[in-house]
């Protein structure tokens, strides 16, 4: 069964909190107990109150969740580290596909780069427009060489990330995260090197190589349509600034602004549609796309 409409912040609220004892429940099974735990999460109205808005309804997307699951396995590459880490992030990224499901991803680098919708992040950097830090994937020799460099003589100044997979976003995003860098760099003034943001728009190729290498890339991803970003943590966790930026974050998705998602090294950070209009009058000016 689908539902129509949207979850109310009430019923996310009440989602989260089932999702929480839906991967405790996993992870404390040694058999890993998922297909067990998610078969239970479909009786659970505080999940149907959400999984049911979405395309393939409850049964589709727990079926969908179950399956990754199961085939876990670990990998210094994986932003999970158990079968209930994956389960949790599985089933919060749901709320992305609740608000999202409706645009059509970028199916490759040629959507991306042609699209009207994103703006340039190099122009805007170059302009001083940009609060937030990233570095574009190394794809040439003279990049990795530089990477090396950093992460043998300077391994502090930077993330372990492997780089956007795009230099662009949209300008509502780009709007929340200069917001977000602002008040990350109010509530965190000793720390210098301010937000850094590891991946913002991949396309559906994209996930399909990160995934064939290894990486938790899944589909449907808001990553794909350009709504979603990924907050570097541990590298603040490292510097003992993880938690002010932590705290905005959760007080965005309380505010129901945002999903939110621990991915470990990341946080994982969606828009909620509601909002949009809010960040794209707080977006750069005047910024020409890329596609344009």
């Amino acid at each position: 069964m689908t539902t129509h409409g949207t979850a109310t912040p009430q019923q996310l609220t009440r989602f989260r909190a089932a999702v929480e004892e839906i991967a405790q429940e996993i992870g404390s099974d040694p058999g890993w107990g998922a297909g067990s735990a998610l078969e239970r999460a479909a009786d659970l109205p505080e999940v149907r109150a959400v999984l049911d808005r979405l395309p393939d309804g409850t049964q589709g997307a727990l079926a969908r969740i179950e399956r990754e699951v199961r085939a876990f396995r670990p990998s210094p590459r994986a932003n999970a580290s158990t079968p209930a880490t994956l389960a949790k992030i599985l089933l919060l990224q749901q709320i992305d596909v609740l608000w999202w499901s409706s645009v059509a991803p970028f199916a490759d680098d040629g959507a991306v780069t042609g699209s009207p919708e994103l703006v340039s992040l190099a122009a805007l950097r170059r302009q001083g427009r940009l609060a937030f830090g990233f570095r574009m994937g190394a794809t040439g020799f003279p990049a990795r060489l530089r990477n090396y460099a950093v992460r043998r003589w300077d391994p502090a100044r930077e993330p372990r990330s492997s780089g956007l997979s795009h230099p662009v976003a949209r300008p509502a995003v780009v709007g929340l995260l200069n917001e977000m860098a602002t008040r990350f760099a109010a509530a965190a003034p000793e720390w210098r090197r301010g937000l850094w943001v590891n991946c913002i728009v991949r396309s559906v190729a994209d996930q399909e190589r990160l995934r064939e290498l290894g990486y938790s890339a899944f589909l449907p991803s808001a990553h794909c349509i350009g709504w979603a970003a990924d907050v570097e943590m541990t590298w603040l966790r490292g510097h003992g600034v993880a938690a002010p930026l932590q705290e905005i974050l959760i007080g965005y998705r309380d505010a129901g602004v945002l999903n939110v998602i621990d991915e470990g090294q990341a946080w994982h950070v969606c828009l909620n549609p509601a909002v949009v209009s809010r960040y794209e009058d707080a977006a750069p000016a005047d910024t020409a796309a890329v596609g344009g």
